[in-house]
């Protein structure tokens, strides 16, 4: 379910080629030392459904690194393979520190070789009703088709049901868990971990969206315990009716 293919509304090829993804991406400012940073960039599907790219909530402490004066908070990305890049993607960010300058950065990649860097100075907007940011316009092509493609990593989630939890792969390397615990029909999701050296890359997102898939085929009730995989249904509304009570499997 994560890795189909996305068609987006209102779309730009720039440059020419297929099967785009968003490889990675951080906020810059100024004194946000153990300030809260929410932020979300979303993108609109065709039948009016966002889908959130990249992401960080105030609960997620690590990663932050210094950087010429500044703070890099990386950005949590998902990893959806896109057709085409949307024209605009929606900017909202949610801090207590609105004063400074904030600049995003996202850094796309697509199949035919290219790799394209986005950087924007946030608005006004962007801390109120959300800022709708011009996407094609501000994105700078790094790399040429004529360089070889970046190979994307290839991820898996594996189920082990002898011992109660789902295991995310990455190039055939472990990379995080999801734990549960079953009681006849009944599951419960117990926590999610993902390796240091793996994080911020939106892996959570395809372990969670995995396992959830295959539970949903073989769980009557599903409880739920962890804040992450909460985020991640907050954050995918199809999910939500797998929590809500007993189904027919």
């Amino acid at each position: 379910m994560l890795h189909e293919d996305v068609v987006m509304t209102d779309q730009v090829v720039k440059p020419d080629g297929t099967g785009f993804y968003l490889c990675g991406g951080e906020l810059l400012a100024a004194g946000v030392e153990g300030g809260s940073v929410d932020v979300s960039v979303t993108a609109r599907l065709l039948g009016g459904f966002d889908v959130t790219l990249a992401s960080r909530s105030s609960a997620d402490l690590g990663g932050v690194r210094p950087e010429d004066g500044h703070s890099v908070l990386p950005l949590e990305t998902r990893p959806l393979m896109l057709n085409s890049l949307p024209s605009s993607v929606r900017v909202e960010l949610r801090t207590d520190a609105a004063d400074n300058d904030w600049r995003l950065v996202l850094h796309f990649r697509n199949q035919a070789g290219a790799s394209l860097t986005w950087r924007a100075d946030l608005p006004t907007e962007a801390f109120e009703a959300g800022w709708e940011a011009p996407l094609a316009d501000l994105l700078t092509i790094d790399q040429t088709a004529d360089d070889p493609a970046p190979q994307s990593p290839t991820v898996t989630v594996v189920h082990h049901p002898d011992d109660e939890y789902y295991e995310l792969l990455v190039d055939g390397q472990q990379a995080g868990l999801l734990v549960y615990h079953v009681i006849g029909s009944n599951l419960s999701i117990t926590h999610t971990v993902i390796e240091p050296t793996y994080r911020g890359r939106g892996l959570s997102s395809a372990l969670i969206g995995g396992a959830l898939d295959d539970i949903r085929t073989k769980y009557a009730t599903v409880m739920n315990y962890c804040p992450v995989v909460s985020r991640f249904v907050d954050q995918h509304p199809a999910y939500g009716d797998l929590l809500s009570g007993p189904r027919r499997v």
